[in-house]
């Protein structure tokens, strides 16, 4: 909905904003997810502060993956937790300007098995192969992982926000043109290294050396060393009203996305285009509820950084939907 500078704002103090946005593969109206996906869960809760010419915006945010493999790790699930703070500027009644930064980092993942084509090492009942070192770096993976995998991102960006003219008030309330950079980095450790040297690492299993088969797969690890996105967007909103106190809404950003440093195993898309849309109802002038759908084009690509690496990149040419619910108040 539009930020509050707007000919069309509901206050000029602020608000509290708490939103929720769920996927589950049962869901038969949202697009076929690839085969792995189980469920995504994602929370928000905002603070928006302004003060004649100057704004602030505070949130936090969950989002949960959970994935159902065929070959282990068979079960991951996925969680990061992201702080977001922007600090805005406003020209007048139809400008403004804003500088912010997000933060997100995710759980560590513990993994206990690792399946390499058809060779499972690590503490399962599966596994073919158990394996520890006594180097100390190591020693994180305490008896009964395999490997443990941290990540990070970070975000700057620079946005314009512009209330529409008259002209084009009735299908457009507010445009955003955004630009930003979002570095990711990650790191994982495992003694599945030392495998793909030495002498374990010239053993034949189904007709491949360990060492290549254990290479091979190493490659669809997320990089260690960093990389960069650079975004270039913009972003579309408007309200519609149906009935007194009930709006009809859409939401549309589209964003092109370029690459630095990062090491593709596959082509990867270049941009990346969601749409919300729903129904908000303000029981009265300080409260709105709200219930939507968001349509992706590519996936979360673009959205969703740290969700994305070689491990992950080949499911990101898909679209992706999810139902959203929001609660606003207004002060």
């Amino acid at each position: 909905m539009a930020l509050t500078f707007s000919l069309n704002v509901f206050a000029l103090n602020g608000h509290l904003l708490s939103e929720i946005s769920q996927t589950d593969k049962n869901w038969d109206f949202v697009p076929e997810i690839t085969n792995s996906f189980n469920f995504s869960e994602s929370s928000k809760s905002e603070l928006f502060l302004l003060d004649n010419n100057f704004g602030f915006r505070f949130s936090e945010s969950n989002f949960n993956l959970d994935l159902i493999r065929s070959k282990h790790p068979k079960n991951i699930n996925f969680n990061t937790n992201s702080q977001f703070i922007e600090f805005l500027y406003v020209f007048n009644d139809r400008n403004a300007f804003s500088f912010s930064f997000k933060e997100q980092i995710a759980d560590t993942q513990l993994i206990d098995c690792y399946t390499f084509s058809n060779l499972t090492i690590g503490f399962c009942e599966d596994a073919l192969i158990n394996i520890r070192n006594s180097k100390d770096k190591y020693i994180p993976l305490g008896d009964s992982s395999i490997m443990m995998i941290d990540g990070s991102n970070k975000e700057l960006q620079i946005k314009l926000y512009r209330a529409t003219n008259f002209g084009f008030s009735y299908y457009i309330d507010e445009i955003q043109f955004y630009m930003g950079v979002s570095e990711n980095k990650f790191n994982w450790l495992s003694p599945i290294e030392e495998m793909t040297t030495g002498f374990f690492s010239n053993i034949l299993y189904n007709g491949s050396s360990i060492g290549d088969i254990v290479s091979k797969e190493i490659r669809r690890l997320p990089q260690r060393d960093k990389w960069l996105f650079y975004k270039l967007g913009m972003n579309l909103k408007k309200d519609f009203e149906v009935l007194p106190k009930v709006n009809i809404f859409y939401d549309f950003d589209l964003v092109l996305v370029e690459t630095e440093d990062y090491v593709s195993l596959n082509s990867i898309n270049s941009f990346n285009s969601k749409v919300e849309t729903g129904l908000s109802y303000s029981p009265t002038k300080n409260l709105i509820i709200s219930l939507s759908g968001t349509f992706y084009k590519n996936n979360l690509f673009g959205y969703q950084d740290l969700s994305f690496s070689q491990r992950s990149e080949h499911h990101f040419n898909k679209s992706f939907a999810s139902i959203n619910s929001s609660i606003k108040f207004i002060f």
